[in-house]
C-alpha cells in the first residue's frame, strides 16, 4: 500500500489501466473479420453471433454492479478484465466457428464488468467537486488511446487477425496485473452504506436521469458507428475518418481542462448546455460538408463529448443516498446499452437520406437537450428537483 500512497493516486490508477487496456481494445472492430475471412464464416451467421455479443453486454454491465457492490472496485476490475483477456485468447487460438463464438459470447459477458467498477471507484476516490471532470479524464484518455490502438492493429494485423486478439488479451490481463497490484480496496465511509442500494439505484429521478441521458448516447454512439460510412458515401477516404478521429481525441482532452476549471463554480444544466451546444454545432458542420468543416466539426465533437459524458456520470452520482455508488452507475451506465441498440437502427434509416439528414437530425436533438438544460425554469427548482442543476 506504501507504493500506492507514494506513487500514484486512484485516478492515475485507473487512467493507467484503461489506456493500457484500449490500446490493444482494436479487436472490437475485427471480430466479425475473425470469423468470415479466417473461419469462412457466412455474413448472416457472424452477424447473429455479433448481435449475441451486443446482448450479452447489457447483463455484463449489471453483473459488473453487483460484484462492485458485494466485493468493491477492485475485485470487478481484476476480474472482468482478466475474464476478457481470458475470452480474447480463446477468440485468437480458436479454430472453428464454435470456439471462436464461445470466445465472443464470454467476451459480451466480460465487456461491461469494468464500467460500473471504474465509475464507483471514481466516486469512492475522488472528492464529490471534481467528479465531473476526472470521468471527463477517463474519457478523454480512453479516446486518445483508442487513436493509437489504430495503429497497432494495423501493424499487429499483418500476423493475422488472431494476433490482433492475441495482444488484446495481454493488454487486458496487463491492466488486471495494474490494478490488483496498484489499486486500493476502496468502500464507502463507516455508517454510509445503503442497505437496499439497488431500490435506492432505482428512484425515479434516476431513472429519469438515465432516460435523458440515453437520447445523447444515442447520438455519441451515432459519431462514433456511423462517422466512417457517411464520410465513405460522401466520396472521402478512410484517411479522412482517421484524422477526425484523432482531432476528436485531441480536442477532448481540452475538454476535459476546460471542465476542470469550469466544475467548482458552474452548474452542471451551465456545462450541459455548452456542450450540447458545442456538439450540435459540430454535428451541423459536418452536414454542410467539406474537408473544413468537417474539421471543425471534429474539434466541437470532442470537447463537447469529453463535457457532456463526464457531468452526467456527476449528476447521476448526486441523485441517490451515499453507499449505493455501484448500483447507481450501473443504471446510469445502461443508457449507453440503450445507446448501442438504438444507434446503428436510427443511423442506418437516417443516412439512407443521405449524410445531412443524419447530421442535421443529430443536431437538432443536440440543440433541443442544450435548450432544455438552459431553460430558466431549472434555476429555480429545489434541491431534491436538481436534475438540471446540480452542482458538480
Amino acid at each position: 500500500m506504501s507504493l500506492f500512497n507514494q506513487r500514484m493516486s486512484v485516478m492515475q490508477v485507473l487512467v493507467a489501466a484503461r489506456v493500457v487496456n484500449r490500446l490493444g481494445g482494436a479487436g472490437m472492430a475485427f471480430l466479425g473479420v475473425r470469423m468470415t475471412r479466417d473461419l469462412g464464416v457466412s455474413l448472416p451467421t457472424a452477424g447473429t453471433v455479433l448481435a449475441v455479443f451486443g446482448l450479452c453486454t447489457i447483463p455484463s454491465r449489471v453483473l459488473g454492479g453487483v460484484v462492485t457492490t458485494r466485493w468493491g472496485p477492485r475485485a470487478a476490475l481484476v476480474g472482468g478484465l482478466a475474464a476478457a483477456g481470458g475470452a480474447q485468447a480463446v477468440v485468437a487460438a480458436g479454430d472453428s466457428l464454435a470456439v471462436v463464438a464461445l470466445g465472443v459470447v464470454l467476451l459480451g459477458l466480460a465487456y461491461e464488468v469494468v464500467e460500473p467498477a471504474t465509475s464507483t471507484a471514481v466516486l469512492l476516490g475522488v472528492e464529490p467537486e471534481r467528479r465531473a471532470s476526472r470521468f471527463s479524464l477517463l474519457w478523454a484518455c480512453v479516446a486518445v488511446a483508442g487513436v493509437v490502438a489504430g495503429v497497432v492493429a494495423a501493424l499487429v494485423t499483418r500476423w493475422g487477425v488472431g494476433a490482433l486478439f492475441a495482444v488484446d488479451a495481454a493488454t487486458s490481463l496487463g491492466a488486471a496485473a495494474l490494478v490488483a497490484v496498484l489499486l486500493p480496496r476502496l468502500a464507502p465511509a463507516r455508517g454510509r452504506t445503503a442497505p437496499r442500494p439497488w431500490r435506492a439505484a432505482l428512484g425515479a429521478r434516476l431513472l429519469a436521469w438515465t432516460a435523458l441521458c440515453s437520447v445523447s448516447c444515442t447520438v455519441v454512439m451515432l459519431v462514433v458507428l456511423m462517422l466512417p460510412v457517411a464520410l465513405d458515401r460522401a466520396g472521402h477516404p478512410p484517411s479522412v475518418a482517421a484524422l477526425l478521429m484523432a482531432l476528436s481525441a485531441a480536442a477532448a482532452l481540452v475538454g476535459q481542462r476546460l471542465l476542470a476549471r469550469w466544475e467548482a463554480r458552474v452548474r452542471a444544466s451551465v456545462v450541459l448546455a455548452v456542450g450540447y451546444g458545442l456538439l450540435g454545432t459540430g454535428l451541423a458542420a459536418w452536414a454542410a460538408g467539406g474537408l473544413s468543416a468537417l474539421l471543425l466539426g471534429a474539434v466541437l465533437d470532442g470537447a463537447a463529448s469529453s463535457l457532456v459524458v463526464g457531468t452526467q456520470q456527476a449528476v447521476a452520482s448526486r441523485l441517490v443516498a451515499p453507499g449505493a455508488e455501484a448500483a447507481v452507475m450501473t443504471v446510469q451506465g445502461l443508457s449507453w446499452g440503450v445507446a448501442t441498440v438504438a444507434a446503428p437502427l436510427l443511423g442506418a434509416a437516417l443516412l439512407a437520406r443521405g449524410p445531412a439528414v443524419l447530421w442535421l437530425s443529430a443536431a437538432a436533438v443536440c440543440l433541443a437537450l442544450a435548450a432544455g438544460h438552459a431553460a430558466p425554469r431549472g434555476a429555480t427548482r429545489g434541491r431534491r428537483g436538481q436534475i438540471f442543476v446540480s452542482r458538480v
